[in-house]
């Protein structure tokens, strides 16, 4: 059986695009464009493709969603930096999720430990980890998606513990989950 994904087309590019890959915002009565990611706002919305490019593209152009719409619609010219911290906290959020729900493993030694037992659904390493401890992992890994996306500090801080440098996220729900939530902020970011 194939299960069908949602798709929807993107205003700017006219692509039909799978949902996760398109960033949802609505436009309120006074014309003001929001984020509406968890689709929560009751009004109309439109799609706009998952790309921090694209959004500063539509911004720079001046008035382009007005014709698009046919509607006067205003949207900040920091709306990039804004989805970008929405992005990013999604994904922090997402991992110490995992960690609540006892499906984040930390530490160099218990990563290795649960890659060997083919527990790990993928690996988070800090962007500034060491290049020793890097090649070792990676060496561990592999054949393991490797996520490096942020520092040692903001791993740190969002766990609420010292040295956070290397993770794994288990294999499972949650670890779907962390992974979509990695997927959407890499790909606003790199698209």
């Amino acid at each position: 059986m194939t299960v069908e994904l949602e798709t929807r087309k993107c205003v700017w590019t006219g692509q039909i695009r799978n949902k996760v890959d398109l960033l949802r915002f609505v436009v309120l009565k006074n014309g003001t464009c929001l984020p509406d990611f968890n689709k929560k706002l009751d009004e109309r919305g439109f799609y706009l493709s998952n790309s921090k490019k694209l959004l500063q593209e539509l911004i720079e152009k001046k008035k382009p969603l007005n014709k698009i719409l046919h509607k006067d619609v205003i949207m900040a010219e920091d709306m990039p930096q804004i989805v970008e911290q929405i992005l990013q906290k999604k994904a922090l959020d997402a991992i110490n999720l995992a960690r609540k729900s006892g499906d984040l493993v930390l530490g160099f030694e218990k990563v290795k430990e649960s890659i060997g037992k083919n527990t790990a659904a993928f690996v988070i390493k800090a962007s500034d980890a060491g290049a020793d401890g890097q090649h070792k992992i990676a060496e561990a890994a592999k054949d393991l998606e490797q996520w490096s996306l942020f520092d040692i500090d903001t791993l740190s801080q969002t766990l609420n513990r010292e040295n956070t440098v290397y993770l794994v996220v288990k294999k499972g729900p949650m670890g779907n989950m962390v992974r979509q939530a990695f997927y959407r902020y890499q790909t606003f970011l790199n698209a």
